[in-house]
């Protein structure tokens, strides 16, 4: 199964498109809606994971800020983000060597390379 034609170009760091294309093809003929129900379950999730890096930095839980770093990190590379994954795996460093400030450096980076990653896959189809 290949990409619908005059499909939007993105930038590589935001969309890495060889990963939708891959996850496009997983599907195969027998499930083409998988790439899109993949993307919803990140989109609803991703939020999540979000705002429980904000919240948890808030009160200094660094084990959860940690793990939803980590989580965070492995679906954006598995959905083809590799701008946000690469800030989260910062994030989870900084939080696995106890370092709220520099954590705390990275979260508008992290919202903002989710905000562009959301916004390009919402345009693909």
């Amino acid at each position: 199964m290949t990409a619908p034609e005059n499909q939007p170009q993105f930038d590589p760091n935001i969309l890495d498109t060889s990963v939708i294309e891959g996850l496009r093809e997983l599907g195969g003929d027998d499930d083409p809606g998988l790439l899109m129900e993949l993307v919803e379950m990140f989109l609803d999730d991703a939020p999540n994971r979000l705002k429980e890096m904000e919240q948890s930095m808030a009160v200094g839980d660094l084990d959860t800020m940690r793990r939803a770093a980590h989580t965070l990190k492995s679906s954006a590379a598995n959905m083809g983000s590799v701008l946000l994954s690469q800030i989260c795996s910062k994030m989870e460093d900084a939080a696995r060597s106890e370092d709220s400030d520099t954590y705390a450096t990275m979260v508008p980076g992290c919202l903002s390379a989710f905000g562009d990653f959301e916004k390009a896959l919402r345009q693909i189809s």
